[in-house]
């Protein structure tokens, strides 16, 4: 008899689950209450221990939970990243190695449609979907020659969740009313899906999303033969034709991440030329950032360097002091620091999933929280992150990173609705390859592709993006035009994920 892990039960959709597989003859597995998901020795054992019959999981997100962005204390963004991102990787490595052995498994990520539309209030829970939908799609293309399937369901709102409503989105007002059927589904609804998943037959959907909401995140009304009456919004502002980009020296100040070196250097040099001051923060390679203040300075801008790592919560409430000590105010967030360790899934471990969180997402979140009350007091705050193609489309040789920027995208679209009420537009800029002088800690790369698989005609027509085009379109999202674009993610690739 075949075996299925569900490995959490808290809910009474997956106990539902529960019973609708064992009625169809599977095997079902639960978790030991002792069971820690992102220890990742323990679940090793603990797959080890289910035998070769084990040929599926089913992973549910954790609970979602409301959390405002100045509330995401330290300790509730590293419970979330390990109920999170951890534990789904951890499932991976250890499920994952069995089912490669064997030459076949079927992973189930039985998420929520948060993983891609924002709750207004739930960063930390959608960050995590959007991370662990990246994760599908990674394992779905490293591990899929070897016969494993990745599957990433994004449920819609049922019966049993708990009362999400929120006066910054209407997505939780009416829920019922917005399903074609007009009810919720009830704790059961999916099971079919699910047991489908677990075949042979969904092989064609690896690696796919399977938004199972019946349509209701696609709700935007009813048919009426009576005139409706007019819709009311908030007032319009009133746009000047004067760029203000180009304000004086004094009047903005921005704090850029990872700006000593590549697409942050590019960044700074851009807002400083538009006068713009700008803090260049760097963290390993600081004699680089020197020389890109030197260029700055030389060219009539105003900036200084300071040195922090954004994974450092002291360090980067210091530094943000710091730059409103030298400049009396902050209006600009760019976030850019990120590390990259060109690893494949397989060779993380969990310390090394937690340190890449740590920076590529959590290091973004601080910067955020700090600077906030900062960016409320300005006429014109903006923030920007710079995110990567690769929290849409899978890498293929850096599953931690590829999650990260999952994570980023999410953090993007819920910052943008919570701080509409403080008239604060953050904004994303989905990075492709982009010509610099080097990766910090400079990963080897091993990922290739068969040469059956390229065009040799457009070899030579592909070019990286430049740090500076980079600059360009941060300067013009933080100019006073750029703030109708707040939740967006601007793809900044050079048409390269189009070939």
């Amino acid at each position: 008899m075949k075996s299925v892990w569900i490995t959490d039960l808290r809910t009474r959709e997956m106990q539902n689950a529960r019973e609708y597989l064992s009625a169809q003859g599977w095997q079902v597995l639960t978790s030991p209450e002792e069971l820690c998901l992102w220890d990742d020795e323990a679940v090793r054992e603990f797959v080890a221990s289910c035998g070769e019959t084990l040929s599926g999981v089913i992973h549910p997100a954790p609970p979602p939970f409301q959390c405002r962005l100045e509330k995401t204390n330290e300790t509730l963004i590293a419970q979330a990243r390990d109920e999170g991102a951890v534990a789904a990787w951890c499932i991976t490595k250890a499920a994952g190695d069995l089912f490669r052995k064997k030459g076949r498994g079927n992973l189930i990520w039985f998420s929520s449609v948060h993983a891609e539309k924002p709750m207004g209030y739930g960063t930390l829970f959608s960050a995590g979907c959007g991370a662990v939908q990246m994760l599908s799609r990674e394992i779905s293309q490293d591990y899929g020659p070897e016969g494993v399937l990745s599957f990433f369901v994004q449920r819609g709102p049922s019966a049993d969740d708990p009362d999400l409503k929120s006066d910054l989105t209407d997505f939780y007002y009416g829920t019922d009313l917005r399903y074609p059927t007009r009810h919720l589904p009830e704790a059961g609804d999916l099971n079919p899906l699910l047991a489908f998943l677990l075949t042979p037959a969904a092989a064609p959907l690896n690696g796919s999303d399977l938004r199972a909401d019946g349509g209701m995140t696609m709700y935007y009304g009813e048919r009426t033969n009576e005139p409706a009456k007019p819709m009311k919004f908030a007032p319009t502002p009133k746009l000047s034709m004067t760029d203000n980009t180009k304000k004086p020296a004094e009047d903005r100040v921005a704090l850029v991440t990872g700006a000593g070196k590549g697409v942050g250097a590019g960044i700074v040099k851009t807002l400083c030329r538009a006068g713009i001051r700008c803090v260049i923060n760097c963290n390993s390679n600081r004699a680089m950032a020197e020389e890109t203040l030197a260029e700055i300075r030389e060219s009539g801008g105003e900036a200084f360097v300071y040195q922090a790592d954004v994974s450092d919560p002291e360090q980067v409430k210091t530094m943000v002091s710091a730059a409103v000590e030298q400049y009396g105010r902050l209006d600009i967030l760019v976030n850019n620091a990120a590390m990259q360790f060109n690893r494949f899934a397989d060779q993380y471990d969990s310390e090394l999933i937690r340190r890449i969180w740590d920076i590529n997402f959590a290091g973004y979140l601080r910067m955020i929280r700090e600077t906030l009350p900062y960016l409320r007091k300005s006429p014109l705050p903006r923030i920007v992150n710079i995110g990567s193609v690769h929290g849409k489309r899978p890498t293929c040789f850096d599953a931690g990173y590829a999650m990260t920027k999952g994570a980023v995208k999410m953090l993007t679209r819920e910052a943008a609705i919570e701080l509409m009420p403080d008239n604060i537009p953050v904004s994303c800029i989905s990075l492709g390859g982009a010509k610099i002088e080097f990766k910090t800690g400079k990963p080897s790369f091993c990922n290739t592709r068969p040469k059956e698989v390229f065009n040799p005609d457009l070899r030579v027509k592909t070019r990286l993006v430049l740090p500076e085009e980079v600059g360009e379109t941060v300067r013009y999202l933080c100019s006073e035009a750029g703030g109708s674009l707040t939740g967006s993610c601007i793809r900044i690739d050079c048409g390269q994920m189009l070939r």
